[in-house]
């Protein structure tokens, strides 16, 4: 639930969806939810105290970029239309539930003709944002979208991914501090610190040089 090009289990990837791609050039078209939100379903059918540390993220790209101009609405019974807000960062800030997932709901996509968007999937740390961190919340991420992610992965049928550590977006850099004060410096992976509680255990809290825009899980690099 990592930046890959394959679909992983409940979105441990950035993706383009068939469907998706094949309405890059038009300026609107419906798509079927679970085209634009793949796996969002997995993730909903979780008990929810199996699922109080990580959430699912989706965000429009273009050109790696937040994509702008972009709007997505729901498409209900009735003619029920529910926007489906995209944020500065090109996260989509409302997702469909679980019921519109099995009822096949359509989700209309607008966006400047000729335009090409991918949708990129992310599993995020429910955590707050801060410039320090206690490393105990952030294990508890990454043990349990893990943990979802090895319950639901016979589901699809190829090895699940291993979450392992988590991504401080723009955090510019940071340690790990131990109970004694002791500061080990943090890895960079994807040109944002990385902390990996299993390599770092003794670590009870991690300190940035600011507050990260975002927390991603993910594995270890090979």
């Amino acid at each position: 639930m990592i930046h890959s090009r394959r679909a992983a289990m409940l979105g441990l990837a950035s993706l383009l969806p068939a469907a998706f791609a094949g309405v890059a050039r038009a300026e609107i078209r419906t798509v079927e939810v679970s085209k634009i939100f793949p796996y969002l379903d997995m993730y909903l059918e979780l008990p929810p105290a199996q699922r109080t540390h990580f959430a699912m993220a989706y965000a429009l790209r273009r050109d790696g970029k937040p994509a702008t101009g972009v709007q997505l609405t729901l498409l209900g019974p009735g003619g029920a239309r529910t926007p489906l807000p995209v944020g500065a960062d090109g996260r989509v800030l409302r997702l469909p539930t679980l019921a519109d997932y099995k009822s096949k709901a359509m989700v209309e996509l607008a966006k400047p003709d000729g335009t090409k968007v991918a949708l990129n999937l992310e599993m995020v740390a429910r955590v707050a944002p801060a410039a320090t961190l206690a490393a105990a919340d952030l294990a508890r991420a990454v043990n349990q979208c893990d943990a979802a992610i090895k319950a639901k992965a016979g589901l699809l049928g190829f090895a699940a991914p291993k979450i392992r550590r988590v991504i401080l977006v723009g955090a510019g850099s940071g340690t790990a501090v131990t109970a004694q004060g002791a500061a080990t410096p943090l890895p960079m992976m994807q040109g944002s610190p990385a902390f990996d509680p299993g390599q770092m255990a003794s670590a009870v809290s991690v300190k940035l040089a600011r507050a990260p825009s975002a927390i991603l899980l993910s594995g270890r690099p090979k």
